[in-house]
């Protein structure tokens, strides 16, 4: 594309230099010959005018191009981009001597580095949630590269959904949702809830890691199933994920992980810039716990917190419905507004009681 605007420019600037060449007629030379209609030469006059105009505004549209195409960065075709020669994820090495396994990040590379609104999106939200996953990674003492599974995951859509219908930014199934403390029905799907979906991840991969000595094979696991990877590590007596053979989805899992980790490592290497002010917020809000005797309506907390129903809502994709269940939860609310809450959750509480 910005070849074309090159050549565009180009010849717009060619056309714009031989007609500045072009001597202007003059007020004298625009006098009709004495043998010429005046009518004729009226309209020629007009078409003159209309031109100078037309050749002005083009001038002005050309230096507008030119200033875009100085201060646009380039970026090189994707063939010019390269693999690092050496990688590792979550502290263990690639085998990018294995001319099979270089092919296999090849492909996932290639594929990334195609898709810039995607990659862009990828820097945009990390902003906005690798802050909090990167802080509990440290405090476990896990790898910090597992963040990157969130890229794979979901692209760290919050209301990422798949076909197999597992949800949220960590793709939990149900299942294995609840087995890791997220509850869902009755108007609460906790796989949604963001921190908590990022609680039961980090434990549900340090139990995987400990049982496969092996973050590849755990990270497999946590796309396929434990159980499968456990049946085809017996059937096929390997115990290395790069040997294994398994179902696509989870041969390309870890490549894709990996792939999220070089190029978000170093987005300006591959062509991805973005200024700071484009960057997406981090996570700010009050979180607190409360016990709710009745539903609560959401719209009944929006108001006393003089804040929208829908900025109640997208802070808690948890809750499904348009109240607040009976029962014991957490709640996202604005920064700096909690105290306002426990004000009105109170004189709430208080009401409620006496009915």
């Amino acid at each position: 594309m910005i070849h074309m605007i090159v050549a565009v420019v180009w010849v717009a600037f060619l056309w714009v230099e031989c007609a500045a060449q072009t001597p202007v007629v003059n007020q004298a030379e625009r006098a009709p010959s004495p043998g010429a209609s005046p009518v004729r030469q009226e309209k020629l006059e007009e078409q003159i005018t209309r031109l100078e105009a037309s050749l002005s505004a083009l001038r002005l549209e050309v230096v507008e191009v030119k200033d875009q195409l100085r201060f646009r960065p380039y970026r090189p075709l994707i063939s010019t981009y390269k693999l690092p020669l050496g990688i590792s994820l979550c502290g263990e090495r690639i085998p990018l001597g294995d001319r099979k396994v270089w092919e296999m990040l090849d492909q996932e590379f290639l594929v990334a580095l195609g898709n810039e609104p995607q990659v862009l999106l990828w820097m945009k939200r990390a902003r906005r949630y690798f802050p909090h996953i990167e802080k509990r990674l440290r405090e476990l003492f896990l790898p910090d590269d597992l963040k990157y599974m969130t890229i794979t995951e979901s692209s760290l859509r919050p209301h990422a959904v798949s076909s197999s219908g597992a949800a949220g930014i960590w793709q939990f199934i149900p299942a294995t949702g609840e087995r890791y403390g997220m509850r869902g029905g009755g108007g609460i799907d906790e796989r949604f809830d963001f921190m908590k979906a990022t609680e039961g991840a980090l434990a549900y991969l340090k139990s995987l890691y400990e049982e496969f000595k092996s973050w590849p094979l755990a990270l497999a696991a946590y796309n396929a199933g434990e159980n499968r990877i456990r049946k085809e590590i017996a059937l096929q007596r390997v115990t290395d994920y790069f040997y294994l053979d398994l179902p696509m989805e989870t041969e390309r899992y870890v490549y894709k992980i990996t792939v999220a980790k070089i190029i978000l490592s170093d987005p300006n290497r591959y062509g991805f810039r973005l200024e700071e002010k484009d960057l997406y917020d981090p996570l700010r809000s009050d979180r607190i716990q409360i016990e709710v005797p009745r539903p609560l309506p959401i719209i009944d907390v929006a108001v006393a917190l003089g804040t929208p129903y829908k900025e109640i809502k997208e802070m808690n994709l948890h809750l499904a419905g348009e109240g607040i269940p009976a029962g014991i939860h957490f709640l996202n609310l604005p920064p700096g507004t909690s105290e306002k809450f426990w004000v009105f959750f109170s004189k709430w509480k208080s009401e409620d009681a006496l009915r």
